[in-house]
């Protein structure tokens, strides 16, 4: 089951990097998680296209932040990554239909 996990992973991350598009992430709550791994929860919603897309990740998010940066497989945009660290700057109103193939401002690490 594990090497089954890390082989959906491998397969999952390379779609992601193949052809990446970028938009932004509206955040619509958070949470903190109580238990063995505590942790925060921020809920979220992106578009591509004509469809919108409702989901979650792990991790604080930047302080004031609102607006975070999602990186999504041009095939597969239920594939993503949510930057929580990354606000999309408010000079920036907002992201084509099927996403940017490159972030419009500077982001750490990409």
């Amino acid at each position: 089951m594990f090497i089954g996990g890390f082989g959906y992973y491998f397969v999952s991350s390379h779609a992601l990097n193949a052809n990446p598009r970028y938009t932004i992430g509206y955040v619509t709550g958070t949470d903190y998680v109580v238990g063995p791994s505590s942790h925060s929860v921020a809920f979220f919603t992106y578009s591509v296209g004509d469809s919108t897309y409702h989901s979650s990740s792990d991790g604080d998010l930047a302080e004031g932040c609102t607006r975070c940066l999602v990186k999504f497989a041009a095939a597969d945009p239920t594939n993503k990554e949510f930057f929580n660290k990354v606000c999309v700057p408010d000079s920036i109103a907002r992201a084509p239909a099927l996403g940017w193939t490159e972030p419009p401002f500077p982001v750490p690490g990409e």
